[in-house]
């Protein structure tokens, strides 16, 4: 019988911190959405160091951002609930497109539940980061097909101050860390404004001429036989990148947390056909040639996982070759 008490109470324990750990990463990703906040921070991946300044603004349901890159190659990136706005002085040119997720800090789903199969999510205790103290929370793969998070979370504003992306070896892979961090105060609109105008830049806009992107209907022409437990498709596109050629296919797997892409495009004579695995940081690739076409599996997940999909894929069956 005390066996069993004993039991009992470790699994209600067990149960109170996940619960407890599921908490600070709600408050987290709130924090990151609700909140004011100007800062700078640092990325660190393959052995290199960048620097960057944002400023985040939300005015209702109005959100902003502003990202200045501090070392490196110059650039801004501005950010609004339906664009996002890439300037690149080196290059003289604007990118336009729709805005995605914020970045470029991870984004953790709302329903933490449908993680629990192919995660851990523990607390691992206290820290203190940037001058505040932090609570960490570790979400930790089950399987080999996935990397790991840790996030040092501000134990009064909940506002995340540094993030690891960890492999097989819990060792990090990506880290993105503040080193200074204002958080609440009022942001004019200046401070949202970019310091270059892009007069005389060349500008290029998702949606224009033939880059143009559609939502496909109906299934795509290709297959991805193996998935990693939990993916799913979430989203499937054509694009039509030249005019004397079909469509370039473009599906994307998710298992809520992790992303991969899977692209598929008819390869021509000249073409040199990307094959074998690119790797940088985090971020992995794998190219293999199909019927004709180049396959590339990308995304922030590990080696094995874009390989295997991408050996998998082939013509969906009933679909003429």
């Amino acid at each position: 019988m005390q066996w069993l008490l004993g039991a009992l109470l470790a699994a209600a324990g067990q149960v109170y911190a996940q619960d407890q750990a599921r908490q600070w990463l709600d408050d987290m990703s709130s924090a990151l959405r609700n909140l004011n906040y100007e800062g700078i921070f640092v990325y660190l991946h393959d052995d290199r160091l960048e620097a960057m300044r944002i400023i985040h603004r939300i005015d209702g349901e109005d959100e902003r951002e502003r990202l200045v890159s501090l070392n490196g190659s110059a650039r801004e990136v501005l950010r609004d609930n339906e664009t996002v706005t890439c300037i690149m002085p080196d290059s003289k040119s604007v990118m336009v497109g729709q805005s995605r997720p914020q970045q470029p800090f991870p984004v953790v789903p709302r329903d933490l539940d449908s993680l629990q199969k192919y995660y851990r999510i523990e607390s691992v205790g206290d820290d203190r980061m940037a001058g505040y103290m932090t609570h960490v929370v570790a979400i930790t793969p089950r399987d080999a097909y996935r990397y790991g998070y840790r996030f040092w979370i501000d134990k009064d504003s909940k506002m995340l101050l540094k993030s690891d992306l960890t492999g097989a070896d819990n060792k990090p892979i990506e880290q993105v860390m503040f080193t200074w961090l204002g958080i609440g105060s009022k942001i004019p609109d200046a401070a949202l404004e970019p310091s270059l105008t892009g007069d005389g830049y060349a500008w290029y806009r998702q949606g224009n001429g033939d880059t143009a992107v559609a939502t496909a209907s109906g299934s795509p022409r290709w297959e991805v036989h193996w998935l990693p437990a939990g993916f799913r498709l979430m989203n499937y596109q054509r694009m039509h990148l030249q005019p004397d050629s079909e469509d370039t296919e473009h599906m994307v797997y998710s298992d809520g947390l992790a992303t991969v892409s899977v692209y598929a495009e008819m390869t021509s004579a000249d073409a040199n056909a990307f094959t074998g695995l690119s790797s940088r940081g985090a971020m992995n690739a794998f190219g293999a040639v199909v019927e004709g076409h180049q396959i590339t599996v990308v995304g922030e997940v590990p080696p094995v996982t874009v390989e295997r999909m991408a050996r998998s894929v082939d013509v969906r069956q009933g679909v003429l070759k």
